[in-house]
C-alpha cells in the first residue's frame, strides 16, 4: 500500500512539472524596450510619474526630446505601408516621428523615425518614393525599404544613403507567415542594427519646450481621401491625441496599444503625378504654408528647406522657429489646406 501511495505522488509530482514546463513555454518574450522620462535635463519623471535619478545611462533623444535610457546611435528611415491589408502594423507605436504622404493610387504610406528604440518587428516594410528618400537624407537615417520606383533608387545612389533594402539582402528582413506578399515582409531593427558601424550624424530638426501650456484643439481631421481619412482625438485620461483611421482606432498589431502624438505637423505641398503609373512627385526642397498642433494650441505658419543638405525648417506666424512638446510627432503631408479639419 505505502508503494502504492509512493508511485502516485511520484506521478503527480511528474504531472505538475510537466505542466509548469507547458505554461512556461507558451509564455511569449517580451522584447524590453527604453521607457522615456518626460521633461528636459539630467534628472526628470518617467511618464508614468516616477522620479528618474540623474546618472550617465539617461540621454536626451534629438528626435523627441524625451529621456531614454540606453547607447543607441543609430537612426533608422523605414518605409511602412498603410493600405488596409497592412493593418494593424508593428511597430509604429515606437516610433518618435512619422511621416505620412500620398503615393499611386490614393494609397498614403509612412516614413517611421527610430531611435530611441530598435524593435524587433515593424513592419509591413514596402517600397520606396524619392520624397521619402529627401527626408530620410535630411535626417542622416539608414534607410530601409523593399525595392522602389526608379526614380527613388537614383535618389538614393545620389544622396550617399545607407541602403538597407529586401532586395538585395535577407537579414535583417523576415517574412510573416500570417501575412500573405507584398504585405509581409517584415524587418528586425535589433538586427538592422549590426549590420554596420556608422553613428549617426545627429541632425536636430526641432526645438523641445514641456513648459507650453495646453491649448483648446479636441480633435485635427487630415482627410487624404474617403478611404484614408486620419483623426487625431485629444483623450485627457492620456495627455495624448490618439489616432483613428476611418472612423476606427489606430492600433499597433504587437502591443494592441493605440497609436497617439504628442505634435501633428500639416506640412503643405503640392503633389505632382509624374507617369502613367500615377506616381508622384513632391518638391519638399521648396517653401509653402504648414500648421501645427502642439499640446492642444493651433498655430499657423509656414515651412522651407533650401537645399538638400539642410533640414526643413518650421515656423510659426512671426517667422520664428515653433517650439515642440517634448514627445511623439506626426506630420501630415498633404496636398491643400482643404484636407485638414480643426475642431476646437
Amino acid at each position: 500500500m505505502k508503494k502504492l501511495i509512493a508511485c502516485f505522488l511520484v506521478i503527480i509530482l511528474i504531472l505538475g512539472v510537466t505542466a509548469g514546463c507547458k505554461r512556461q513555454a507558451r509564455e511569449p518574450e517580451i522584447n524590453k524596450v527604453t521607457q522615456n522620462p518626460s521633461g528636459n535635463g539630467a534628472g526628470g519623471k518617467v511618464s508614468g510619474g516616477k522620479d528618474v535619478e540623474s546618472n550617465d545611462n539617461w540621454r536626451t533623444s534629438f528626435t523627441t526630446g524625451m529621456k531614454y535610457a540606453g547607447q543607441n546611435d543609430k537612426l533608422f528611415a523605414v518605409m511602412i505601408e498603410n493600405t488596409p491589408p497592412a493593418r494593424p502594423q508593428s511597430g509604429l507605436i515606437y516610433a518618435d516621428v512619422v511621416y505620412e504622404a500620398l503615393v499611386e493610387g490614393g494609397i498614403t504610406r509612412f516614413l517611421t523615425l527610430f531611435y530611441e528604440n530598435y524593435p524587433d518587428k515593424v513592419g509591413p516594410v514596402r517600397s520606396a518614393r524619392p520624397y521619402f528618400v529627401d527626408i530620410a537624407k535630411e535626417w542622416n537615417a539608414q534607410y530601409v525599404h523593399v525595392g522602389g520606383s526608379e526614380a527613388a533608387k537614383s535618389a538614393i545612389k545620389q544622396l550617399g544613403l545607407i541602403d538597407i533594402d529586401a532586395l538585395h539582402m535577407s537579414r535583417p528582413f523576415f517574412k510573416d507567415k500570417a501575412r500573405v506578399d507584398p504585405h509581409a515582409t517584415y524587418v528586425s531593427l535589433k538586427d538592422a542594427v549590426k549590420l554596420n558601424d556608422v553613428v549617426t550624424d545627429k541632425n536636430p530638426h526641432f526645438k523641445f519646450d514641456s513648459n507650453i501650456p495646453h491649448g483648446d484643439v479636441k480633435s485635427v481631421e487630415v482627410k487624404y481621401n474617403r478611404y484614408f481619412d486620419d483623426l487625431y482625438k485629444y483623450d485627457e485620461s492620456t495627455g495624448h491625441f490618439l489616432r483613428y483611421i476611418n472612423g476606427n482606432p489606430h492600433v499597433d498589431r504587437e502591443t494592441g496599444k493605440q497609436l497617439y502624438a504628442d505634435n501633428i505637423i500639416l506640412q503643405y505641398a503640392p503633389y505632382k503625378v509624374l507617369d502613367s503609373e500615377g506616381r508622384l512627385y513632391i518638391n519638399l526642397i521648396s517653401k509653402g504654408k504648414a500648421a501645427y498642433v502642439i499640446n492642444g494650441n493651433y498655430i499657423e505658419g509656414t515651412w522651407e528647406r533650401t537645399s538638400e543638405s539642410d533640414i526643413t525648417h518650421f515656423y510659426d506666424g512671426n517667422g520664428e522657429e515653433i517650439r515642440l512638446m517634448p514627445g511623439k510627432t506626426w506630420i501630415n503631408i498633404v496636398p491643400s489646406e482643404k484636407n485638414v479639419t480643426v475642431n476646437k
